[in-house]
C-alpha cells in the first residue's frame, strides 16, 4: 500500500469512560451493536426501573463502539445520531476519534469490511469457548492508513456506489408497491365483472412420490414468506433424508401449509426442478382453463393474503391451513384471452422490477471488490 503510513490503534482510538448511574423515573435509550459489521442501532427505551444494571455508560454520536465479549463476530460500529446519549454497560467499550488520522467515515468502511474483526481475533486470549479480548493488546496492533485526503477521496468512491445502490433499492421499493396496487385494482374490478370459480377448480394437485436413492444427491427447498418466493435450501444426501417426500416440477404452485397464512408460496423455477418437499407443502399443477401467470398474480393480492389467513386455524404455535377451505377460495375467471392480455400487462411492470433487482445486485457484488482494492491502496 504505497505512501500508507503504519499506526497503532490506540493512536487514533481514546476510551472514554461516561458513567451513569441509572435513575428509576428516567427514561434511557439501550444500545445494541449488531454481528459481521452491521453497525449500531437503538434497541429501546425504557425507563430506569426496568434497567436491572444499574451501572452503565453513556455513549455518544459519532463515538466508536465494540462489544468486549461479541467483538471477535463483527460487533463494533460508529455511534448513529439516533443513539447520542444512550447507555451501554460495562461489556461495552466506548471510544473517540482522532480524526487528525482517521476520517469517521473511513473508519466505518474499516469496520463495515470487518477489519476490527481480525483485530479482535488477534488481541484475544483464553480457551475455545472464554476467549476475552485484552484492551492493551488491542489498542498496540498496528494498522496502515492513507493520508486523510485518500482517505476522503476512498469515501467519496465508496459513498457513489452506496448513492446508487439506495436509489436502486428506492426504485424498487417504490416500483414493488406500484405492481401491487396495479394488481390489486385488476382483479377487484375482475370481480366485479366476471363470475368466480373456486381454485379447486383450476389447481389440480401434483402427488409425486419420491424413492429415494442413499447415494443420490437431491436439492431441497424453503419457501418464504411475505411473497418472498421459493429458492434453494441445501443440497442434501438421500441417506439424510428421514421423512416422506415428493417432487417439485417447474411451474408447480406450492405453499407452506404452516405459513400460507404470512404469505409462503410461490412457482417452482427451472433451477428448482425436480427438487424435493415433503407433504407440509403441497405442490398443484393447473387447469387448461387458468393461465398459471394469472392464478400466480392473483396469489399475490391481499384478497388471496386474507383468505388464506381465514382458512387456517390452530393453536398458536400449530396454525395450519385447512385443505377443504383451501380450495373453496374463490377467483375471477375472465376468458383465458383476457387472462392472457392481464398476464402480459402484469408481466411488464414485472420486468421493470427484476432489473431494479438484478442492477441492485451486481452494485452488491461489486461493493466488496471496491473495498477490498480500496484498502490495498488499488482504487
Amino acid at each position: 500500500m504505497k505512501n500508507w503510513e503504519p499506526y497503532r490503534l490506540g493512536d487514533f482510538l481514546e476510551r472514554q469512560y461516561d458513567s451513569v448511574s441509572v435513575d428509576s423515573y428516567t427514561k434511557y435509550k439501550r444500545i445494541t451493536i449488531k454481528t459481521k459489521g452491521q453497525g449500531i442501532e437503538l434497541r429501546d427505551e425504557v425507563e430506569g426501573v426496568e434497567i436491572g444494571t444499574k451501572n452503565q455508560f453513556k455513549v455518544k454520536y459519532n463515538q466508536f463502539l465494540l462489544s468486549k465479549i461479541d467483538a471477535m463476530n463483527g460487533a463494533f460500529g460508529i455511534v448513529p445520531e439516533n443513539c447520542d446519549d444512550g447507555i451501554i454497560t460495562g461489556n461495552f467499550w466506548t471510544y473517540n476519534l482522532n480524526e487528525e488520522i482517521i476520517e469517521r467515515k473511513f473508519l466505518e468502511l474499516l469496520c463495515f469490511k470487518q477489519e476490527f474483526t481480525k483485530f479482535s481475533i488477534a488481541a484475544s486470549e483464553g480457551t475455545t469457548n472464554r476467549k476475552y479480548l485484552r484492551e492493551s493488546k488491542f489498542l498496540n496492533l498496528s494498522i496502515s492508513l492513507p493520508s486523510l485526503t485518500e482517505q476522503r477521496c476512498i469515501i467519496s468512491k465508496i459513498e457513489e456506489v452506496k448513492s446508487r445502490l439506495e436509489t436502486i433499492n428506492k426504485l424498487r421499493l417504490e416500483q414493488e408497491q406500484e405492481m401491487n396496487n396495479l394488481r390489486y385494482s385488476v382483479f377487484l374490478e375482475l370481480q366485479q365483472n366476471y363470475t368466480s370459480t373456486r381454485i379447486g377448480d383450476v389447481l389440480v394437485s401434483q402427488n409425486r412420490s419420491v424413492t429415494i436413492e442413499l447415494d443420490k444427491i437431491y436439492k431441497q427447498v424453503t419457501v418464504s414468506g411475505n411473497h418472498r418466493g421459493v429458492s434453494l435450501r441445501c443440497l442434501i444426501k438421500g441417506s439424510e433424508i428421514g421423512s416422506k417426500q415428493y417432487l417439485a416440477k417447474k411451474g408447480d404452485f406450492i405453499i407452506s401449509k404452516i405459513d400460507a397464512r404470512n404469505a409462503a408460496m410461490g412457482m417452482i423455477s427451472e433451477e428448482l426442478d425436480e427438487a424435493l418437499v415433503t407433504g407440509d407443502f403441497p405442490l398443484f399443477g393447473f387447469a387448461d382453463s387458468i393461465n398459471p401467470l394469472f392464478f400466480y398474480h392473483f396469489s399475490n393480492t391481499p384478497y388471496f393474503d386474507n383468505a388464506c389467513k381465514e382458512a387456517s386455524e390452530g393453536t398458536t404455535n400449530r396454525v395450519r391451513i385447512k385443505m377443504d377451505r383451501f380450495y373453496n377460495i374463490q377467483i375471477p375467471m375472465p376468458t383465458i384471452e383476457e387472462q392472457n392480455r392481464i398476464v402480459e400487462l402484469l408481466e411488464k411492470s414485472n420486468e421493470i422490477k427484476k432489473t431494479h433487482k438484478e442492477q441492485e445486485g451486481e452494485l452488491k457484488q461489486l461493493m466488496p471488490s471496491l473495498l477490498d482494492k480500496a484498502f490495498k491502496g488499488e482504487l
